[in-house]
Parts: structure tokens; C-alpha cells; sequence
């Protein structure tokens, strides 16, 4: 038993492994969509960088995670994330994968916060006010900007390589404004 622990259930626990486990899996899923945009095939290298940097975000946010596992107490389990899809129908496609993606991640998020408030745990409800649950409010509108500017533009063609040279040279701020 850790030294640490203090009013941290293995409830909570569980959960916050969990989370670390659909974070990974939010960044090796980010990862591959960066990948497919960058192949010869699809060739969008501003939806590559936003990709690439979207999965190193997720992954910062499992490794802050398992920092506070440790710091509680806990046992931080690092799990084996399952290999994501690698091809999709279109960039519209994979975008529209990712903004579910985010959903889904936001939902466990808000019911890791009911748990901690049902577990009497402040600590954690409080982390995760403070650092997560704005953040993926954020990180769900910015996809959805992204999603309606993708379908304004249209599929293909000369729309979507001025969008996708709009995001790479000015990021996701320069096409979507402020989230």
C-alpha cells in the first residue's frame, strides 16, 4: 500500500486508468489519421501537422494522468492500445472520425467527474475541471469548426488543398478563428 494514498478509492483508480487507456488510444488514433494525411496518396500536410499534433497532445495528457496516479498513489497501468483504423473514405471522414472521437473521450471525462464527486473525491474532481473538461469542450468545438469548414469547401479539389495550405501555414486558429 502506498505511503501516499490518502482518500483515493480504487474506484477512482480504475477509472483513471481508464482515462489514460482512451487517451493513448486518442493519440495512436490521431497518429494514424496524421499518417493517412501525409501518404503520397491523400497528400494534405496541414490536416498531418494538426494530426500529429493532436496526438502528442493526447499523449501528454496520459502521461499527465499517470503523474497524478502516482502522486495520489495509485498504480498507474499503461495499457496496449489496440491498433487504430488506418484508411478512411476521406479527409471529411477521418475528421468526422476524430470529432467522435473527442465526444467520447469528453463523456468518460464527465463520468470519471460524477464518480470522483461520488467518491467523496475533491482532489480529482477539482484536476479535472481545471485541466480536462474545458480543454475537451475546446478540442470538440475546433473539430467541429474544422468538420463545417471541410464540408464548405467540398471533398476534394482546389477547396480542400487551399484549406488544408491555409492550415498549414496558419494553423487551425487561421482558418476557424477562435475557439
Amino acid at each position: 500500500m502506498s505511503l501516499a494514498k490518502q482518500n483515493f478509492s480504487n474506484v477512482v483508480e480504475d477509472a483513471l486508468n481508464q482515462q489514460i487507456s482512451l487517451e493513448m488510444t486518442a493519440s495512436q488514433t490521431y497518429l494514424a489519421i496524421a499518417a493517412y494525411m501525409g501518404s503520397d496518396t491523400v497528400a494534405l500536410p496541414g490536416l498531418e501537422k494538426f494530426f500529429n499534433e493532436q496526438s502528442e497532445e493526447e499523449r501528454e495528457h496520459a502521461q499527465h494522468l499517470i503523474d497524478y496516479q502516482n502522486k495520489r498513489g495509485g498504480h498507474a497501468v499503461i495499457p496496449s492500445v489496440p491498433a487504430p483504423t488506418s484508411e478512411w473514405a476521406s479527409a471529411k471522414n477521418a475528421v468526422e472520425s476524430a470529432l467522435q472521437l473527442e465526444k467520447d473521450v469528453n463523456k468518460n471525462l464527465l463520468r470519471m467527474e460524477s464518480l470522483a464527486e461520488d467518491q467523496h473525491d475533491p482532489q480529482l474532481v477539482n484536476m479535472l475541471r481545471s485541466k480536462y473538461l474545458k480543454e475537451q469542450v475546446d478540442s470538440i468545438a475546433e473539430i467541429a469548426k474544422l468538420m463545417t469548414q471541410l464540408n464548405r469547401v467540398g471533398g476534394d479539389g482546389l477547396g480542400l488543398h487551399l484549406f488544408d495550405q491555409t492550415l498549414l501555414k496558419s494553423g487551425v486558429k487561421g482558418v476557424i478563428g477562435q475557439v
